[in-house]
């Protein structure tokens, strides 16, 4: 029985691609026809075929070209799970990622839609937190910003989490009605599973939405202050020394920057 054949259009409708593919992949020598004819037309065997539809798997996996040549050449099928096993380690560790982005994404939104239902108000939240990324921090007073030299928590190598971080300063409460006062780092609202990432816990506190520049109105953050211990009163709760205000965005209104700041202020209920 004469072996059958496949053209170049047979290929790429069995394979959901285009023609332009299939001479792409034989371009690169990682499926070329068995027989080529003297008016150039191209005719692919059922091996052919078979091998086309590893290629197009392996490029549905995102592997790259050159790791699909050597996995077509090889010839023992240890080879093959070998690959299989390596290549679903660097998907375990993708997946990890995106769930990093996704979980990155909702908890910023949960986070910005106080802004848009309460602006500028207090309210208690619970079992909220902030994370103090590896990386630099520095010091700010009435001359600027002055940054330290040592690191914070050098065994933390997590690209994603160094370069999603936030600004989030640390002030005692004493000096809360002066924003640059305190000390400054870079934090993440994304959680963690390495133990030697500080993560600042608020069991309790209460959270202010700021909408506006902490930096043009020192009344306003006195204000805030006054207002906070108000509340506290009136909730049965009792302040902690420190507080913090972690910087999500800004945005220029009326050719002045507009900021979304939360304002957290730690605290226990009174008698604990």
């Amino acid at each position: 029985m004469a072996e059958k054949y496949f053209k170049t259009g047979d290929i790429a409708k069995f394979h959901g691609v285009s023609s332009d593919t299939v001479r792409y992949y034989d371009k690169e020598n990682l499926v070329t026809p068995s027989v080529v004819k003297d008016n150039r037309y191209r005719y692919y065997s059922l091996n052919d075929a078979l091998k086309f539809s590893n290629v197009t798997w392996l490029r549905e996996l995102g592997v790259p070209l050159k790791a699909i040549k050597n996995w077509l050449d090889y010839k023992d099928l240890t080879d093959v799970s070998g690959f299989n096993e390596t290549y679903l380690e660097t998907l375990l560790l993708e997946r990890e990622l995106l769930d990093k982005k996704i979980y990155f994404l909702q908890e910023l939104n949960r986070r910005l839609a106080s802004f848009q239902t309460k602006p500028n108000m207090w309210e208690v939240v619970k079992d909220n937190y902030i994370f103090i990324c590896k990386g630099f921090n520095f010091t700010a007073d009435d001359k600027g910003f002055n940054i330290n030299e040592s690191n914070l928590y050098d065994s933390q190598e997590d690209v994603f989490w160094n370069k999603t971080s936030m600004i989030v300063y640390q002030n005692n409460l004493r000096d809360f009605h002066h924003p640059k006062k305190g000390e400054v780092y870079c934090s993440n609202i994304i959680s963690s599973i390495d133990q030697d990432i500080k993560k600042i816990s608020f069991p309790t506190a209460l959270r202010y939405n700021f909408v506006g520049n902490p930096f043009s109105n020192m009344r306003k953050m006195q204000e805030i202050l006054k207002e906070a211990k108000q509340h506290a009163t009136t909730h049965q709760l009792c302040l902690e020394e420190y507080c913090y205000s972690l910087f999500y965005l800004s945005q220029i209104k009326e050719k002045s920057p507009v900021y979304y700041v939360h304002i957290y202020c730690p605290v226990h209920y009174t008698g604990e």
